[in-house]
């Protein structure tokens, strides 16, 4: 196998594994930015993807099945880009999440592509002109190689989780200048507040939006503060369906993200503290003043 085949397939395999990683130390993460694109129901391939780019990745550097794995990989990268650019044209997402929470790999979108068609060029030229579909492995190798997939499987099972009406301990109460939410909210110290961050396709946030119009309505808070990720096609759909009747303050997935990867999640505020955060489908105003608000 030629040196510059050789290079070529390193850099794309350690493209693959550094991405995979990345993912699996934040594979909630990555499994929202799935549901982000309106493909709830596939969370749970999370996983699943991203030992495949690790094991794609260590096969490329370890240059093993060098070229049908190049060939497999270039389809991969090929099925990431089409699902990036869809998210991107009709959903308003320009943060692919290639790289977990290593934020300065995640660049813009035209960098996006740009990265995505030079490595599918060299995928391509390793899978034309490599003639070495086998390649040659010792027990290092192989001992490496299942070591790194078991640590990645392990870290992505232990870290995975599908979050549903979890309550959180309401006791910790905290001031909201010193948690994230000082980011995004204004308040009165003499007011009370439901915040409530959603997204425009989630069906558990859809679930629960004729229970957080009652908020207001009822006297429960003074005020609903609703935080969503920015989608200006779902979300005028969104407005045309639930006509809603409080204020909506629009985010780039990755700030809000800042605050909370799982949707919806509400925090009750009350004298400038949250005094409740909870995640999952959002109880009626009546079921909340009885068993949040007494707490």
């Amino acid at each position: 196998m030629s040196k510059k085949i050789g290079i070529l397939s390193l850099i794309s395999g350690l493209v693959f594994l550094i991405s995979g990683v990345a993912k699996s130390l934040d594979i909630n993460g990555f499994s929202k930015t799935i549901a982000l694109y309106g493909f709830e129901n596939l969370q749970f391939l999370s996983p699943l993807i991203v030992l495949i780019e690790v094991i794609a990745g260590l096969l490329l550097v370890f240059q093993i099945y060098t070229r049908k794995i190049a060939i497999a990989g270039t389809l991969l990268l090929f099925g990431f880009t089409l699902f990036y650019s869809y998210g991107l044209l009709f959903k308003g997402i320009d943060d692919c999440g290639c790289f977990g929470q290593i934020h300065f790999l995640n660049t813009s979108p035209v960098f996006t592509f740009i990265r995505n068609i030079i490595l599918m060029i060299f995928l391509i030229y390793v899978s034309v002109k490599s003639d070495n579909n086998y390649g040659k492995s010792n027990k290092l190798t192989v001992i490496v190689i299942i070591a790194v997939v078991g640590i990645v499987s392990f870290i992505s099972g232990y870290g995975y989780k599908i979050t549903n009406n979890k309550k959180e301990d309401n006791r910790a109460y905290k001031s909201v200048e010193n948690t994230e939410l000082q980011e995004f909210i204004s308040i009165s110290r003499d007011s009370t507040y439901l915040v409530f961050a959603f997204t425009y396709t989630c069906p558990h946030c859809m679930n629960s939006i004729e229970n957080l119009k009652q908020y207001e309505n009822f006297g429960v808070v003074d005020k609903v503060l609703a935080l969503s990720i920015e989608d200006s096609i779902s979300e005028q759909k969104f407005r045309k369906i639930f006509a809603p009747n409080f204020e909506i303050k629009k985010f780039a997935p990755k700030t809000l993200f800042q605050l909370t990867k799982t949707f919806p999640t509400a925090f009750y505020i009350r004298n400038d503290s949250v005094i409740a955060k909870f995640s999952g489908e959002l109880p009626c105003a009546f079921v909340f003043s009885k068993t949040i608000i007494r707490q």
